[in-house]
C-alpha cells in the first residue's frame, strides 16, 4: 500500500478541521484528502490496491497511517474497544454539526448568518 485517499464530507466544519489536523501529521503512509458530498457513510477511506474502508474502519485505517497514532488504531480496533470506538465514531459522526459549533467552526452559511445579525455602529463625526 503506497498511498490513502480520504474521502470527507467536504460542506462539514468538522470534517474540514479534522483534515486539517490529519494533513499536518507525520504520515507513514501518505494521505490524500478529498472533499466529497455527505453520503451513507461519513468518511471512506480507498487503498491505491483498490481495498477500502468505511465508517468506523476508515476512521482506524486514517489513525493506522499516522505514525504517532498507529498504536491507536490496534488499540482501538481491539475486541475489547472496538465496541466502543465504534460507538465514540458514531457519537462523532451523528453530531459532527454540533461538534463543530461547539469548536467554534462554524461553516460558511452559518457564519455569513451570524454576521448578518451583527448592527455595525455608524462613523461618528
Amino acid at each position: 500500500m503506497k498511498h490513502l485517499k480520504i474521502y470527507f464530507d467536504g460542506r462539514c466544519e468538522l470534517c474540514v478541521a479534522l483534515v486539517r489536523w490529519i494533513e499536518r501529521q507525520p504520515q507513514l503512509v501518505p494521505l490524500r484528502c478529498v472533499p466529497k458530498l455527505a453520503g451513507p457513510d461519513d468518511l471512506v477511506v480507498v487503498a491505491d490496491s483498490g481495498l477500502y474502508w468505511q465508517g468506523d474502519s476508515a476512521w482506524l485505517m486514517v489513525l493506522w497511517a499516522l505514525d504517532d497514532y498507529r498504536s491507536w488504531s490496534y488499540r482501538l480496533g481491539s475486541p475489547t474497544l472496538l465496541p466502543l470506538a465504534r460507538q465514540m465514531f458514531a457519537t462523532l459522526s451523528q453530531n459532527r454539526h454540533q461538534a463543530a459549533l461547539w469548536l467554534g467552526l462554524p461553516n460558511d452559511e452559518d457564519l455569513a448568518a451570524r454576521l448578518r445579525d451583527v448592527t455595525v455602529p455608524g462613523c461618528r463625526r
